[in-house]
């Protein structure tokens, strides 16, 4: 419709935008196309911007205000395929009265959804997209206008294998691991639910038959399997919905007591692996690939001898994933860490430097900010202006009633509207700025967690407390043939919350500031 449009008139195109529709929202300025589109304004790329219509711009009105407003300032007009909106007081009151209309909808389409799905989960019916998606170990059919799941037993058979190696161990009464078992499954080529359904969609980073330790730990972990299936248990945030948790009894594939059993070897196994990761890896579970963004793991290399942190998504047996990310000692990357921690903590001018770029990324990052805050602060006074205008006119007398009272009543919508906008826009900037007082806390953190340094380099335990504390994360990348390692911390406003020795505890701070961020070579 907009090529449509655009030819009719004559107009040549210099690119088409479309946002994914999958977790894009339309009150959302964050959207990779609208940032191509402001970004192109600003370089006099386009004169004129066509959508479909005005809630494919924005289902916000404090949003369509103000990217109306900041394309006009750049030169660029915007027009619209469905409904035409004349530059007259008419006509940019049916444009806002559409653009309020878009904005309710949104909130009412997001509540419909919610309450139709609990509706149909209370009568007793599961959700699972269709017949594509259900859990491993069943199949779904539609029995009287709800879904119900049905045990599949070819695949049930494989979920009381896994549980009972798990909880019981195999023939020889050996437990069984989550790798071991994964080894096995692949061994005997068992198809994974995306080998027998690829309609149930994601993408199959392995082969046929090949199973991850995060697939069973996936199918442990779900209650489904004892018969228990539910729905919400990532709380929604729509308004006026009940929102606690929902149960379906289903068909359970596994006794309770198995899988009670299961869930508490899990619980063991996860804090013996995590004590021995925390002595054994200094940045276990704190690790990225910046190829491809998947986590890095800490493995030893029984040939050699040697411990490396590898990306999860690279080679592994026969089946090649789409990573090529090397693997990085242990022992050339925990030293390199490890100092440039050391000399962060007591080196104040090594802190003043990662704290004045960190500031200077904040400064940059909130450059769009500012822009929208300026525009929002024009916007809000010239409707405060005119409303003022409006009350002079209405003493007066010179204009009907009911036509001041409609101007009004969309003047007081603007303004509330670019009001929120402009409270939500300063809780952001607060959030990348720092007091004085705040940034001489930040020195009082250092120099206290300092303190512990000497008695960390003869306990793993203890250096590994100092790197928690301080949230330290790194990326893994290569960089012209050199692997280089990017490091960074956050460290708190608010030293007092923390005890030295030991440290024992980190409590978030809307106000904990990051920077810091040094590329060390390996």
């Amino acid at each position: 419709m907009c090529q449509e449009y655009a030819f009719k008139r004559g107009y040549a195109i210099v690119a088409e935008l479309a946002e994914d529709d999958r977790g894009a929202s339309g009150a959302s300025f964050e959207l990779e196309q609208l940032g191509k589109v402001l970004e192109f304004a600003r370089d006099r790329a386009f004169d004129v911007l066509v959508v479909r219509e005005v809630d494919r711009l924005s289902r916000n009105l404090a949003k369509q205000l103000i990217v109306e407003e900041w394309l006009k300032r750049e030169g660029v007009s915007i027009e619209y395929v469905i409904g035409e909106y004349a530059d007259t007081p008419e006509g940019n009151l049916m444009k806002h009265v559409r653009a309020v209309v878009a904005e309710y909808e949104r909130e009412k389409i997001r509540e419909r959804i919610e309450r139709g799905k609990r509706l149909k989960v209370k009568a007793g019916s599961v959700m699972t997209n269709g017949v594509t998606r259900p859990p491993y170990g069943y199949s779904v059919k539609e029995v009287n206008n709800i879904w119900v799941l049905e045990i599949f037993e070819p695949e049930a058979r494989i979920v009381h294998m896994i549980f009972n190696w798990y909880a019981y161990g195999d023939d020889d009464g050996s437990l069984v691991s989550f790798r071991e078992i994964a080894r096995r499954l692949t061994k005997m080529k068992v198809p994974t639910r995306l080998d027998t359904n690829p309609k149930q969609g994601g993408y199959k980073k392995r082969g046929y038959g090949e199973w991850s330790k995060g697939q069973l730990s996936n199918i442990l972990a779900s209650a489904v399997y004892k018969g228990i299936w539910t729905y919400g248990k990532q709380r929604t945030t729509t308004r006026e919905i009940d929102n606690e948790p929902l149960h379906v009894n289903v068909p359970a594939i596994i006794d309770e007591q198995t899988w009670q059993l299961v869930q508490e070897r899990r619980e063991y196994n996860k804090k013996e692996a995590t004590a021995h990761r925390k002595s054994a890896y200094l940045l276990s579970g704190r690790m990225r690939c910046g190829s491809c963004g998947t986590s890095f793991n800490g493995e030893a290399n029984r040939p050699n001898g040697h411990r490396y942190y590898r990306c999860l998504a690279v080679h592994k047996g026969d089946v090649s994933h789409h990573c090529k990310m090397p693997s990085f000692r242990v022992d050339a990357v925990d030293p390199v860490v490890w100092d440039w921690v050391t000399r962060l903590l007591t080196d104040p001018h090594v802190l003043e430097e990662g704290l004045n770029t960190r500031l200077t990324i904040n400064e940059n990052e909130s450059a769009p900010l500012r822009e929208r805050l300026a525009i929002a602060d024009d916007m809000l006074k010239g409707n405060q202006d005119q409303l003022t205008r409006l009350l002079d006119l209405y003493v007066a007398g010179d204009f009907p009633k009911d036509v001041l009272v409609d101007r009004k009543h969309r003047l007081e919508e603007s303004i509330k509207a670019l009001e929120k906008e402009r409270a939500n826009i300063i809780s952001m900037l607060e959030t990348r700025t720092l007091t004085p007082k705040q940034i001489k806390n930040i020195y009082g953190f250092a120099e206290r967690i300092g303190k512990g340094l000497q008695l960390a380099e003869t306990d793993p335990a203890y250096k590994r407390e100092i790197i928690e504390a301080l949230d330290v994360r790194a990326i893994f990348a290569v960089e012209n043939g050199q692997k280089v390692v990017y490091v960074q911390c956050v460290l708190e406003d608010e030293p007092e919350r923390f005890g030295i020795p030991p440290i024992s505890r980190r409590t978030d701070s809307p106000e904990s500031q990051k920077f810091g961020r040094s590329s060390i070579s390996t």
